[in-house]
């Protein structure tokens, strides 16, 4: 709990840099879904810039999108808690139903020439209902059954919607951005440590409980083993990395995008990065993405109410954790998850939602001191 603070409208150094830094990403974005869709040259010669076209207009209405939030005063969000958080349930519902399959998930709604991802509006659902949820309650964090439970059940129903599609990536991206937000709003010690042996012991089940996912992590344990196979892509992206060395081949000059890393303009477009920008261009571009997660993380503790500080602690844990789980599984470090790179991958929902939450963050910024 914390006592509200003097509000002090206008820009700062920290809004100043986290707002460059968003749009440098966005642009930067943009560069590298040029170069890694520009195989489909070769395969639809009569429509060479038909995907990268297809990233453009999706970079307009996010462009926009951060405008408005960025310019919304963040406690107007109090009001539509609910109402995203019901329409939140209500589309992963209707993805499960009535959602477009491929590869065996179904994660997508279309409508019309609109393909629309609802595990991406869940995570700003879930911070937005949070944040209300737990600035309601702040003087009642001791209390299980004001504070725990009601968002342990919050939290169930997001993850287990999303686990069914099946999504085990987002899912434990729902589950850290709520255990991190409980944290930040002082949950007790004890009770996290119960939370954490749940997640502990939920985690590595649910990844072996599939077969799919089973070959997965048996192809991050022996990638050079399984490189023909379950190894294949955590095998080829390492190769990729290690042909940029520390300078990289040159914009477009990469060769995974030819068809030896699978979607490397989406899951895997940090391949692109590393091939091509080299070593210090893939630290460069990580470096960019830390100024926006730490500056969250520090607007998070000069907010002028608590409820600032919860939706800033949110969005930058999710920023955080989603770049780490991404970069990791593009590294080798962690199995295969299928989850974007922030503001930066193609995919219209991950980049408008992303850009909505970096306007909110945005919006908290500027009115902290």
């Amino acid at each position: 709990m914390r006592a509200s603070r003097t509000v002090t409208v206008g820009p700062s150094v920290r809004y100043v840099s986290l707002l460059a830094a968003v749009l440098l990403l966005i642009l930067t974005g943009v560069v590298l879904v040029l170069s890694a869709t520009s195989a489909t040259v070769i395969a639809s010669p009569d429509r060479p810039l038909h995907y990268f076209s297809q990233h453009l207009w999706p970079v307009g209405i996010s462009l926009g999108v951060l405008g408005i939030t960025l310019g919304i005063d963040y406690r107007h969000w109090r009001r539509l808690a609910f109402p995203m958080a019901a329409a939140s349930i209500a589309l992963l519902v209707a993805v499960l139903v009535a959602g477009r399959q491929v590869g065996g998930a179904r994660r997508w709604l279309e409508f019309g020439a609109f393909n629309v991802q609802p595990s991406e509006i869940a995570k700003l659902a879930l911070i937005v209902a949070m944040a209300t949820f737990l600035d309601a309650r702040k003087d009642q964090i001791d209390r299980h059954d004001r504070i725990l439970r009601p968002s342990m059940l919050i939290l169930a129903v997001g993850c287990c919607l999303v686990l069914l599609q099946p999504d085990l990536g987002t899912t434990l991206i729902l589950a850290g951005i709520g255990v991190g937000m409980l944290f930040v709003a002082g949950l007790p010690g004890r009770d996290l440590g119960k939370i954490a042996l749940v997640v502990g012991i939920a985690a590595p089940a649910l990844a072996i409980a599939a077969p799919y996912r089973r070959a997965r992590l048996a192809g991050f344990l022996n990638p050079i083993e399984g490189r023909a196979d379950e190894g294949y892509q955590t095998f080829q992206s390492l190769v990729g990395l290690a042909q940029g060395g520390l300078h990289g081949t040159g914009l477009g000059a990469g060769q995974a995008k030819w068809g030896w890393v699978p979607n490397t303009p989406t899951d895997f477009i940090f391949v692109i990065v590393g091939e091509e920008m080299g070593l210090f261009g893939a630290v460069g571009l990580l470096l960019l993405l830390g100024v926006v997660g730490v500056g969250g993380l520090r607007t998070s503790q000069r907010a002028p109410d608590e409820f600032g500080t919860l939706l800033a602690a949110g969005i930058a844990i999710w920023f955080v954790l989603q770049t780490f789980i991404n970069v990791g599984s593009v590294v080798g470090l962690l199995p295969v998850t299928g989850v974007t790179l922030p503001f930066l991958s193609f995919g219209g929902s991950s980049l408008v939602v992303t850009s909505a939450a970096a306007g909110l963050l945005l919006s908290v910024t500027r009115r902290s001191g």
